[in-house]
């Protein structure tokens, strides 16, 4: 009798990870196994395509989705931006001035 609860406490242990696991990766940009030992969430500039200009933003937050599109809100502008993952380019650190046209703000 001992046996079979103590399978029975292994099994329900281990579908309570996979299930926990499973839900916890499947949320967007929640990543468990880091391969790079840094979070996807450290990103903190973006360069946008915008009217042929490549604009670079610092990111407050962001999202992505299921389909080919990324949302950003900007600390510059505190915009919210919506655009296409093809037009935007993460950086972790900000990148060097040849890698963008503009900067978001750089005026102020």
């Amino acid at each position: 009798m001992k046996n079979i609860r103590k399978k029975i406490l292994k099994s329900l242990t281990i579908v309570t990870i996979a299930l926990s696991l499973a839900t916890l990766t499947g949320c967007g940009n929640r990543n468990v196994f880091d391969e790079y030992g840094d979070s996807v969430n450290t990103f903190r500039y973006v360069t946008i395509e915008e009217n042929g200009q490549s604009v670079l933003h610092r990111i407050k937050t962001w999202a992505d989705s299921e389909s080919e599109s990324a949302t950003f809100r900007t600390e510059c502008c505190n915009n919210y931006i919506w655009t296409s993952a093809n037009n935007a380019v993460f950086y972790q650190n900000k990148p060097e001035e040849y890698a963008y046209s503009r900067e978001c703000c750089a005026e102020r």
